[in-house]
């Protein structure tokens, strides 16, 4: 009996054991996941979209797998929704990334990119970059985003039956943007909250009617 209650306590401790080491591991694994997202967090235009990195942007995309709402931009606009949008080529090479904000006041699409140096180029035509590199200045093409977002737009108003939407391209404040020429409103990432917070359509939307243009948009309801 005693040995029989001994082989029991081994059991559960190398059962408790067995737990502990596959809680610490999922843990792990979670914090190098989070810290190397948030590399690329910073370069984007997300904190200035969301209250924080790790509870309001990480936890939403990774546990809940429902970003579509914003802590901070609740206190800014109140109720609404968000849809993402990674635009690719026939190659499959991603273009441009639209963040559409569905609000009580409209809707409103932006295109968004980070970069280096200074850009240049015009309303349709090539977009290109200059900036030093190993001590020499060096151009690089990169994609024309109001292209896109116009075919965006174009298609946006088609699902929602005309329904008027604002959109404009965003781009970081260490880009020079003084040479860039586009019939779309082109703004720096830290002149987001003004610009959002000013937005409207001039028709006003419901919690119910936000919820239904995120569905018809590709979005899913969470129960």
């Amino acid at each position: 009996m005693i040995l029989f209650e001994q082989n029991e306590l081994s059991t559960s401790s190398n059962m408790n054991t067995l737990i502990y080491v596959i809680v610490f591991f999922a843990i792990l694994l979670f914090s190098i996941r989070a810290a190397l997202g948030h590399r690329s967090y910073k370069r984007s235009i997300y904190p200035y979209i969301y209250e924080n990195y790790l509870f309001d942007y990480f936890y939403k995309t990774n546990v809940f797998r429902d970003a579509s709402k914003s802590g901070y931009l609740k206190k800014l606009i109140g109720y609404h929704r968000l849809v993402y949008a990674n635009i690719t080529n026939k190659e499959g090479k991603l273009c441009t990334q639209i963040l559409t904000i569905i609000h009580s006041k409209g809707i409103l699409s932006i295109a968004h990119f980070h970069t280096k140096g200074s850009i240049h180029g015009s309303d349709s035509g090539n977009w290109y970059v200059k900036r030093v590199e190993d001590g020499k200045e060096k151009k690089f093409k990169i994609e024309n985003p109001g292209i896109y977002l116009r075919e965006y737009i174009s298609h946006l108003t088609k699902t929602l039956n005309e329904r008027k939407a604002e959109s404009l391209i965003a781009i970081n404040d260490e880009c020079d943007i003084s040479d860039v020429r586009s019939s779309f409103r082109i703004c720096r990432f830290s002149q987001l909250e003004d610009i959002i917070k000013q937005a409207d359509c001039g028709y006003g939307l419901n919690d119910a009617e936000i919820d239904e243009i995120y569905t018809k948009l590709g979005g899913k309801l969470s129960r």
